[in-house]
């Protein structure tokens, strides 16, 4: 409990905050414990509140050496024209919010670094949209980043309303 009341004090700034990117950056930085250090992969997903769920995935290296998406989100999913998992990411609609958010994953692996992204792409009927995400490197117990958290919300332009 105590570990968790230390991820809330250090992350209380962004969780009232209404933006996906914002609260799921909070709850990894909330974790890290110092500037050189690693967010657990498990630690974050013992945090992660189903409201903030529907609207991720989980991508990890799959055995070929691609990268496949082990687990998702019900709005991510759906918003992205996207059925069961695990999917390849390579087979991931290309104009699709979720192809959006998990484009840099190459960098984020490299860097070990959070990757905010915006932009416009289309949701499942083809209505361009705005979206916001954000791709979270997670490590193992060795300090390995073996997991990505990808987060993204997005709204239909006004004029396309």
């Amino acid at each position: 409990m105590e570990h968790e009341q230390g991820v809330e004090l250090r992350t209380r700034i962004v969780t009232g905050d209404r933006r996906l990117t914002m609260r799921l950056m909070g709850l990894w930085q909330g974790l890290r414990g110092g500037a050189n250090s690693r967010t657990l992969a498990e630690d974050y997903f013992a945090v992660l509140t189903e409201d903030l769920w529907a609207d991720c995935c989980v991508v990890e290296k799959a055995a070929d050496g691609g990268w496949l998406i082990s687990r998702i989100g019900e709005t991510i999913a759906r918003r992205s024209g996207v059925g069961a998992v695990p999917l390849k990411v390579a087979d991931v609609p290309v104009q699709s919010i979720l192809a959006a958010s998990v484009s840099e994953l190459e960098d984020a692996k490299r860097t070990g670094a959070p990757i905010l992204n915006e932009g416009e792409t289309e949701d499942e009927s083809g209505r361009p949209v705005l979206f916001r995400s954000i791709l979270l490197p997670l490590a193992d117990q060795e300090g390995r980043f073996v997991q990505f958290l990808a987060g993204a919300r997005c709204r239909v332009r006004r004029e396309d309303a």
